[in-house]
């Protein structure tokens, strides 16, 4: 009986290597543009608040905050190129010098959506520049440079024409998703 149970414990090992490899084959390839390439996607702001504390060393006191909440954060201006993109959003203290980061995440395709009216607002001269937030797929920090400099996300610009800093074509036509960072750590 030992021969026979060895036997079989063998053969559903070699079995599960094997259908391993061939799910290995099968995978779909990572996309090599838009949001998707960023980062894992994440959908809530528990998973970002994990994330950044997890690649940034913590991301303590994180408070959910009200959508209304957002103006006063980054201003009335701002506030209104964002807010109907963002699904929920919330803060947390990343450093000392890093005391209050927002976590924003798009829900659905909000994120490209959110792309193509900051690309408007830029051709209409509402803004001048990309966000200053830094993005990965599905959601944005609010510390741009600690986003790319310690978390590895993106800048979103427009007309962008620097071919020494990496860069990932954006979900929109003419804009892209940008790390100067990327590689300096």
């Amino acid at each position: 009986m030992n021969r026979v149970g060895a036997a079989v414990l063998v053969a559903l090992g070699v079995w599960s290597s094997v259908a391993a490899c061939a799910g290995e084959d099968n995978a779909e390839p990572k996309p090599d543009r838009g949001a998707a390439a960023l980062t894992t996607r994440l959908e809530t702001v528990d998973q970002v608040a994990g994330w950044v504390a997890e690649k940034a060393g913590e991301c303590t006191g994180v408070i959910a905050e009200k959508p209304a909440d957002l103006r006063a954060f980054v201003g009335s201006d701002i506030a209104a190129l964002y807010e109907p993109f963002v699904s929920e959003w919330a803060t947390c203290a990343v450093s000392p010098e890093y005391p209050k980061v927002a976590l924003l995440v798009f829900g659905g395709d909000r994120q490209q959506q959110f792309q193509r009216s900051w690309r408007q607002a830029m051709t209409e001269g509402g803004v001048e520049d990309g966000p200053t937030f830094a993005f990965g797929n599905g959601f944005a920090v609010s510390a741009g440079f600690l986003g790319v400099s310690a978390l590895d996300l993106f800048y979103f610009r427009c007309d962008y024409a620097d071919a020494a800093v990496p860069q990932v074509p954006a979900d929109v036509d003419g804009c892209v998703f940008a790390d100067p960072e990327h590689g300096h750590h």
